[in-house]
């Protein structure tokens, strides 16, 4: 086990947790800071308030008692609390004050005569002077801290309300200790206190007696004394257990010592069984953490940022560990990582939205915000208001459910994946999930994939990307990266494929495919990508080096988030289809018309039924798409439109001039509103990009028509020249036309197809969504 990750682990959910209380203060008061959309813009507005607040009154005329002495500590408190957690997650925010110079600003407000006398506010001042001494450590001033940390002993938090705190105190002098080098001394320095104070009737009963034992135990494991250090981590463990109390810092507490726990079992071979057992605990801690922050802000908190690393840790310790029950966890985490800011991301885009769902947006925040301010304390009124907020989220879930769609309603009020469930979905196909995350060490990105078969097994491992993965998408030794730029790739000069193939594709899989090559079935492979591979052409990868695609032998599907299924697989594409064809910019749409029958006028097609089979296509009496999408008269099970497109998130868009409500385009966000068709043909650059971040489920227009009802969509994930991309959708109208097609299988014929004398950007930047 790292002791380094353990500690940087423990002071980060700290920092990240005091952060949090003084984020949602101000938003709770302040309404800008609602709509600010910038993780790095709202961090600023909470400094520049809370400064504002530091700054108040210090000369109060002789008539008048100065009162705002605690308003202006508290401001320096919070103000620097948020800088501290900035700088530790390597967000620069600079504001002109120095971190340390505001705690002992603060410390001054509360002490005006002197250290030698009480102070103002006892449990303030205890506070103030605990996250000073943990700053001073985290900025590197070992000596600084220890100094200061070892001349407070338990006199200075009598009677101030915050006697636990002390265990806090001794955890930064173990740590301060730890991070010089020293293990041995912790001991000397602490351990007299065992018997001395922590076994005394009172400091037994501290909610934060496990602190004490947590620290020792990272020490006996900086002395490799493993066995020792196990049974100070089952003492903290245990007495954590006992004391719990109902908040969000004890949740980080016990957050943070189950998983050093889970860490220090996993180099056990013996305590494997018991390290899933903590890691999976560990998980579900996370999830209630940041269940009791609330789903809506969560994408733009301090929280969110520490548990992308948190999730980091978990998947790093799952893919050490053997056996089924550990790569069921490491799918579990990966997901729970994925599935973390879809709300977050429609509320700060809230105004692009359709007002029905501005309307859910804006009720599940009121539910959220309801005792927001509230956070701590273990009284029965506060479980019995988080009780009731709980059940009006899961009533607020059911109706989403119902009266908008199921996918929607887990995007914005998500509940922890069962795997067991999400297997039975998957059915037949091969499942492929990956995942790029950080960990509390930093350092960049670590990659997991996941891969589940038709049999129920499931196979979790970490994966090292080479230099052919970062060529593709990052560029080599001066070169521009290839992402963006297929269309100058040459039969000397091109990416390579099937290197490409070997990194990033799990040995397994590859075999199986290569295996399929004696039969005429090809495998069903789903595929759930992560940050770059989001861009990935996979329909251009070979698995061997004879050329052949990983589409002879595989129909790929793609799906945002392996969450969003419903249903084992798309659907036959039937009738009747909605068509709406705009020729504008040189957009070429003469073989769909001709595919669909329709008059070869010249210009654009207005919006059309189209039988697949039988009766001629007719013009439809409205114009705008957005309009028939919502028309309850019409059953539509297709739709195709080819139009100009581009943006990105809630304002990725389709060039339709009709829709003068949203000045001539229909963008992701309003179409998040509409009812679309279960098969979808959009025949347009960049609608497919689903830029799935590091943060978040995709936002896009894809996942708009998937959440508004399709269960098949093909589309282009970047820009693809005007005359393949109608050759394209013309050859998949025949296709479906001809009947008994999946839309899926269909792009995989076009493609095999093309791809003979096709360049790759003609044909490999289709993809295929389901959910």
């Amino acid at each position: 086990m790292d002791v380094r990750r353990s500690l940087a682990r423990d002071v980060m959910l700290s920092l990240a947790h005091d952060a949090e209380e003084a984020m949602t203060i101000v938003r709770d008061r302040d309404r800008t800071a609602v709509v600010v959309s910038d993780e790095y813009a709202l961090f600023r507005l909470a400094v520049h308030r809370y400064l504002l607040q530091a700054d108040g009154d210090r000369n109060p005329a002789e008539s008048r008692v100065d009162q705002d002495w605690s308003f202006r500590s508290m401001g320096m408190v919070q103000a620097a609390s948020i800088l501290r957690f900035c700088a530790f997650m390597g967000v620069r925010l600079d504001c002109g004050r120095d971190v340390e110079d505001l705690y002992r600003a603060a410390l001054a407000e509360l002490r005006p005569c002197g250290d030698a006398h009480p102070a103002r506010d006892r449990l303030a001042e205890v506070t103030a002077t605990h996250r000073l001494v943990r700053s001073l450590r985290t900025a590197g001033k070992l000596d600084e801290a220890l100094r200061l940390s070892t001349r407070l002993g338990p006199d200075f938090f009598y009677a101030s309300g915050a006697e636990p705190r002390f265990a806090d105190l001794q955890f930064e002098i173990g740590a301060c200790l730890l991070e010089m080098g020293r293990p041995a001394q912790v001991f000397s320095a602490l351990g007299e206190l065992e018997k001395t104070y922590w076994e005394t009737s009172a400091a037994r009963s501290y909610s934060t007696r496990h602190r004490h034992d947590f620290i020792l135990a990272l020490a006996e494991q900086g002395r490799a004394e493993q066995g020792a250090a196990i049974d100070r981590m089952e003492a903290a463990l245990g007495h954590l257990t006992t004391h719990r109390i109902s908040d969000t810092r004890h949740d980080v507490y016990e957050l943070s010592l189950t998983l050093t726990y889970a860490e220090m079992l996993a180099d056990s071979e013996a305590h494997h069984h018991r390290a899933i057992e903590l890691a999976e605990l560990a998980l579900g801690i996370a999830e209630r953490i940041r269940g009791r922050w609330g789903v809506i802000a969560r994408a733009r908190t301090p929280l969110s940022r520490a548990f992308r690393r948190v999730y980091g840790d978990v998947a790093l310790l799952t893919a050490r560990l053997p056996g089924a029950s550990a790569a069921r966890l490491g799918l579990r985490v990966c997901l729970s990582a994925k599935q973390t800011g879809f709300a977050g991301h429609l509320r700060a885009g809230e105004l692009l939205l359709a007002p029905r769902l501005r309307g859910l947006m804006a009720e599940v925040l009121a539910v959220e915000q309801a005792e927001s301010s509230d956070l701590v304390g273990d009284d029965e009124a506060l479980r019995d208001n988080r009780r009731k907020q709980e059940r009006m989220l899961a009533e607020l879930h059911e109706r989403i459910l119902k009266r908008v769609n199921p996918m929607l309603a887990d995007m914005i009020l998500p509940t922890p994946t069962d795997v067991s469930d999400l297997l039975r979905v998957v059915g037949d196909r091969h499942a492929l999930d990956f995942a790029g995350l950080p960990d509390t060490l930093g350092g960049g990105t670590n990659w997991f994939r996941t891969l589940t078969t038709p049999d129920g097994h499931v196979q979790f491992e970490r994966f090292r990307p080479g230099p052919h993965f970062a060529d593709y998408f990052h560029g080599l030794d001066g070169r521009r990266a290839w992402v963006d730029r297929l269309d100058e790739a040459r039969e000397h000069h091109r990416p390579d494929w099937h290197a490409l193939a070997l990194e990033i594709l799990p040995a397994e899989l590859i075999r199986r495919l290569r295996d399929t090559a004696s039969t005429d079935e090809p495998i069903e492979l789903l595929v759930s990508a992560h940050q770059e591979l989001s861009l990935l052409p996979w329909a251009a990868l070979e698995i061997d080096s004879g050329g052949t695609l990983l589409l002879h032998h595989a129909v790929i599907t793609q799906t945002p988030v392996l969450t969003c299924l419903s249903r084992p697989h798309p659907p036959f594409v039937s009738g009747p289809a909605l068509v709406r064809l705009v020729a504008e910019g040189a957009v070429w749409i003469d073989r769909e018309r001709g595919a669909w029958g329709l008059p070869a006028t010249g210009g654009s097609v207005p919006l059309s039924r189209c039988p697949l089979q039988g009766e001629a296509p007719r013009t439809m009496a409205r114009s705008r798409l957005s309009a028939e999408l919502i028309n309850p008269e019409e059953q539509w099970r297709f739709i195709h439109v080819a139009a100009h497109g581009g943006g990105t998130g809630l304002d990725q868009h389709l060039r339709l001039p009709e829709e003068t409500a949203t000045a001539g385009s229909l963008t992701a966000a309003y179409a998040l509103a509409l009812r679309w068709p279960e098969s979808a043909l959009m025949a347009s650059c960049h609608i497919g990009r689903l830029v799935n971040v590091e943060d978040a489920e995709p936002l896009g227009f894809v996942m708009a028509v998937l959440t508004g009802g399709s269960q098949c969509v093909v589309a282009a994930i970047d820009r693809v020249p005007n005359l393949p991309a109608g050759r394209m959708a013309g050859h998949l109208v025949r296709l479906v036309r001809g009947g008994s097609v999946r839309l899926d299988h269909a792009l995989r014929r076009a493609q095999l197809k093309l791809a003979r004398t096709e360049h790759v950007v003609s044909w490999a930047l289709f993809n295929t969504y389901v959910r």
